[in-house]
């Protein structure tokens, strides 16, 4: 098949920024199409405005300039400037480059994914030249200007549709839609989108690189690891109080991931005699192999954390919120435990822990036998979702 791929960010040894995962994705995601014979081409933003092409293990990515009043993923703008920025991405028409290379490329399929900056037009311009149109939801960009349904301290649990208005409309053209999870999916649903496209969920495996790391029963103290980003919505600061509540000695928490020195002060200040271990960035195997289990406290719609499936298939038992897809990966009470949001839910699965840890090991066996899903498994059902499209496209035309 031959496959156009649309995602914001793409990293390459030219152009290596990451942001989160989803791009990280659509890197594995389009090498491995390559490798199974596929011929793929990719189109992101490109940040420093210059129109490039560029060739990475077999992938053709074109760097699309931004119209808008900066690139995305840029330095923290003004709120007034930001808003205008939103405006103009949701109405601003796809860049002509995009068109013309469709047309040279004549892909079988898109396939979106992130695609703030590149805008939802993408849609239009392929159902003008009939190639059928898969989008993939990593987050909640056609919802929500911040693409998180969080605002403040909490989850909006509302769609912010002033400047949605364009995107909606546009989704109208989109054949079928692919989400990490259910959970994310029935949010856009209930928002009323892609009511008539067809509806997957293709749900995320961990990094190949991770492996099942055995540990022994937990030794007081027990070492909870947190990975991940800083950002309010990870609900960091509800675990720090969540260990702060626990007797002297019987916890441990280390925290992995970047976080300036004012942010790190902060949350020090939450638990100042609190065992925190603020570790910096580190290789996820080697985080997992120090800890007994993984916290996952997020307080917005998260929709498939990617920390959640690498912990599970490293023998890390999960303490996960009941946000987002987060209970649908978890199986309570065998590979994890869902808990109830704010740090006293947090408190009491710490607490039940501590005075149990035979509850961890237990855990840790049964993700040792557990079957996991690997990137194969993710391409083949990716496959099978475009040919469904096919037909039907040609029929129609």
């Amino acid at each position: 098949m031959r496959i156009a791929l649309f995602s914001a960010l793409y990293p390459t040894p030219k152009h290596p920024k990451i942001v989160g995962g989803a791009e990280v994705f659509a890197r594995q995601f389009a090498e491995a199409l390559v490798a199974g014979g596929d011929d793929v081409m990719v189109m992101c933003n490109a940040l420093n405005g210059r129109r490039e092409t560029e060739f990475v293990n077999g992938v053709r990515v074109e760097f699309i300039p931004v119209r808008n009043l900066y690139a995305p993923f840029q330095e923290r703008q003004n709120p007034a400037m930001r808003m205008l920025w939103h405006v103009i991405d949701d109405w601003q028409t796809a860049h002509p480059a995009i068109a013309e290379l469709l047309d040279d490329f004549r892909p079988d399929v898109i396939n979106s994914n992130t695609i703030n900056g590149l805008t939802a037009d993408i849609w239009r311009v392929a159902k003008r030249q009939k190639i059928p149109t898969v989008h993939t939801l990593h987050d909640y960009y056609l919802t929500c200007p911040r693409c998180s349904r969080f605002h403040g301290d909490k989850s909006c649990g509302m769609a912010c549709t002033a400047v949605t208005v364009g995107r909606r409309r546009r989704a109208k053209s989109v054949d079928a839609v692919v989400s990490v999870s259910q959970r994310t999916l029935d949010l856009h649903m209930d928002d009323g989108l892609f009511a008539g496209a067809a509806k997957h969920v293709v749900r995320n495996v961990p990094n190949p690189a991770i492996t099942f790391s055995p540990r022994s029963l937990p030794a007081p103290p027990l070492r909870i690891g947190y990975l991940g980003r800083f950002s309010p919505e990870k609900g960091v600061g509800l675990l720090i109080e969540a260990v702060a509540r626990q007797k002297p000695g019987t916890v441990r928490l280390a925290l992995a991931g970047n976080v300036p020195q004012d942010e790190k002060a902060r949350l020090r200040a939450l638990a100042p005699d609190a065992d925190l271990d603020f570790v910096g960035f580190v290789s996820p195997s080697a985080f997992y192999a120090t800890v007994d289990v993984i916290a996952l406290p997020s307080i917005w719609e998260e929709p498939g954390a990617l920390a959640l499936v690498d912990a599970l298939a490293a023998g890390r038992p999960v303490l996960g919120s009941r946000f987002g897809g987060i209970p649908e990966v978890i199986e309570h009470g065998v590979t994890g435990w869902i808990v109830p949001p704010g740090a006293d839910g947090f408190a009491k699965a710490i607490e039940a822990l501590v005075e149990d840890p035979a509850r961890v090991l237990a855990a840790q066996e049964k993700l040792r036998e557990r079957p996991g899903r690997v990137f194969d498994d993710v391409v083949r059902e990716y496959r099978a979702i475009y040919r469904s499209l096919m037909p039907a496209v040609a029929q129609a035309s």
